[in-house]
């Protein structure tokens, strides 16, 4: 895979600051959140819930997972390979 560099350009790039130029930069900025999503996770696995319950938290994570990577390039996506 190649290394792509991407630079926010125009009037929105004050306020974007959370994006990361390079992919590795990306994953450092992100790292606090995801932390907190683990958490999160793990707190949910931890409560005693119904099967029906821990389906549908699935099904929210999985889709959680699919929309957060669909608005992002290709090659800076955090769930999936592409």
């Amino acid at each position: 895979m190649t290394q792509q560099t991407h630079k926010p350009s125009g009037i929105f790039e004050p306020y974007m600051k959370h994006y990361g130029r390079t992919p590795e930069e990306q994953r450092e900025k992100n790292k606090p959140l995801m932390e907190k999503l683990k958490k999160w996770i793990e707190k949910s696995k931890a409560e005693e819930i119904s099967e029906e319950q821990a389906k549908e938290r699935e099904e929210y994570w999985e889709e959680f997972k699919n929309n957060i990577d669909s608005f992002r390039p290709k090659g800076h996506k955090l769930y999936s390979e592409e």
